[in-house]
């Protein structure tokens, strides 16, 4: 099954999860990637969720696409702005703050042997199934 090309942004499909609004893109029927990711907003005066990713070995991006906040890792503090991208390693607290007056956009990232390892199953047991379509 191949994937759609396009999937279109809809504000309606915003979910409230890790004290922000979210839509989860990946996984995507029809594609196989090795990794789950989620379109974010932090809206203005509010702060997603401190956690530790579980599980204990996941990592994460975060890609900044509109407005600026605060990217938090561990106990280090980070201006963030629209093309800057941050790194969650595995085991430590993180979490974003927004204390401007518009809302923060971004979209994270997260991996770890599990998904990798599930990427790979379904790699072997359809090797043609992944990039081949024809436009």
């Amino acid at each position: 099954m191949n994937p759609q090309l396009r999937r279109p942004f809809s504000s309606e499909q915003l979910k409230s999860e890790y004290g922000l609004e979210g839509i989860r893109l990946l996984p995507w029927t029809g594609l196989n990637v090795p990794f789950g990711g989620a379109y974010c907003i932090v809206r203005p005066g509010s702060s997603s969720l401190e956690h530790v990713n579980s599980p204990a070995d996941e990592e994460e991006l975060f890609v900044c696409v509109a407005g600026e906040a605060s990217v938090v890792v561990g106990e280090q503090r980070f201006p963030a702005r629209r093309g800057d991208v941050f790194f969650m390693p595995r085991g430590v607290s993180h979490y974003v703050a927004n204390d401007g007056d518009e809302p923060f956009h971004f979209y994270a990232l997260w991996w770890n042997k599990e998904t990798a390892a599930e990427f790979l199953r379904r790699r072997q047991a359809e090797p043609h199934a992944v990039g081949d379509y024809s436009i």
